[in-house]
């Protein structure tokens, strides 16, 4: 590229790696930095769009979706009959609303292409099924248990706490005593080696109707165990039904199973290999973030050390430093291009200088800026104390 190019009029969408190139255009251009990085965005975008192929083109792989939507004329007319003598029993708290009622209707209606769409959203069936999709027609109903009273139900990507899915949940769905299933739980984000794989954290076959304690366990229960530091993970399940009673004995492994390589999974080659038998009925999964149960999972069940990863976030933009940066407040001009651990370095000293083993700590002031201030301290130390005491900024932590 020329020094004098013009830089307005810059096509990024030619080249095959687009950072490489903006790597490129930042270290040959310096004042058009923002303008790259905002045309970078764009046809980073515009890429992600077009490799994104919607719904109506790709294949699906499960059943029908019937539409069941009542005729609008009758709703209407139905509403107009009732609404008078709801709104007197809701008015008097009379009104009862079966939960049950409202629930099977709403899966009547949209339930299918509603769970299809979050699915979608989330990325599972690209990451499973890759070109494929499917509507369920099966409500796939998975719950871990919380307590002895409660219950805590899987949605479409609710975020659950790790210790609460040590156990192996509670599965229900309704179904003839006759037909066959297959589940499996899939972790797609959780995977050590491979960027593609997918490691299985269950799996029963040749379920008879819905009784899971009748089918055959070809993986036991594995409890999630997402990295620290590599965010939320997506864990799901999919429901298979089956055309008859199939042999899983390649898909069998072990009891107690706790080798990751064995347990190494991929839902799309899955399908593939028994797709005449199989059908993806039902789906429902859930995200699920590190604590220290994790670390449990790895020493007591898996026998192996706890990974750890740390995200190296991407440097934020500014402009060249300057040796006199002209009318800027100087303490928080030098801070914008300190390093980020030696503000938390600082920080930390500052909240270890106010803590004690030995006693309590001290209650926060209700009002922590009462107190008189010297009028011969400078105001940008009368601006960073007052940020101290209310927690502003890096002070945030300091609580």
């Amino acid at each position: 590229m020329c020094e004098n190019e013009d830089v307005a009029h810059l096509r990024l969408d030619g080249y095959r790696n687009v950072y490489v190139r903006k790597r490129t255009l930042e270290l040959k251009i310096g004042n058009s930095v923002l303008h790259l990085r905002v045309q970078l965005h764009m046809c980073i975008q515009g890429k992600e769009k077009k490799e994104r192929i919607p719904l109506e083109k790709r294949t699906n792989i499960g059943f029908k979706w019937n539409k069941q939507v009542p005729n609008s004329r009758e709703v209407r007319q139905t509403i107009r009959k009732r609404k008078e003598e709801l709104e007197q029993a809701a008015r008097f708290r009379e009104l009862s609303v079966s939960v049950d009622q409202v629930s099977e209707k709403w899966w009547r209606e949209k339930g299918p292409p509603t769970i299809t769409m979050i699915a979608e959203h989330y990325g599972i069936f690209k990451d499973l099924f890759h070109d494929a999709y499917f509507y369920p027609s099966v409500d796939l109903d998975v719950c871990y248990d919380f307590d002895e009273n409660h219950d805590l139900p899987v949605f479409c990507g609710n975020h659950i706490r790790a210790d609460e899915v040590r156990a192996p949940p509670n599965i229900t769905y309704t179904s003839d005593d006759s037909s066959l299933w297959t589940l499996i739980m899939t972790a797609p984000d959780s995977h050590l080696q491979k960027t593609d794989a997918e490691y299985l954290h269950w799996m029963i076959g040749n379920i008879p109707g819905n009784r899971l304690a009748d089918g055959e366990e070809l993986c036991n229960y594995l409890p999630p165990f997402p990295l620290q530091g590599t965010g939320a993970h997506r864990y799901v399940f999919i429901l298979f039904k089956q055309n008859e009673k199939i042999d899983f004995t390649s898909e069998k492994r072990p009891d107690n199973c706790i080798s990751l390589d064995q347990r190494t999974f991929q839902t799309a080659e899955f399908y593939k290999h028994y797709e005449d038998d199989i059908t993806p009925a039902g789906i429902s999964f859930f995200q699920c973030e590190y604590d220290e149960s994790v670390r449990d999972v790895f020493w007591d069940i898996l026998d192996m050390k706890h990974p750890s990863f740390e995200f190296v976030h991407p440097p934020p933009y500014h402009p060249k430093q300057k040796k006199w940066p002209g009318k800027q407040p100087f303490d928080l001009y030098l801070d914008r291009y300190k390093d980020v651990k030696q503000i938390n370095e600082e920080v930390l000293r500052e909240k270890l200088k106010t803590i004690n083993p030995f006693q309590p700590k001290p209650p926060r002031p209700k009002y922590p800026n009462v107190a008189l201030v010297d009028k011969s301290t400078p105001s940008w130390i009368k601006l960073k104390n007052k940020h101290r005491r209310l927690q502003e900024l890096h002070f945030k932590d300091l609580d």
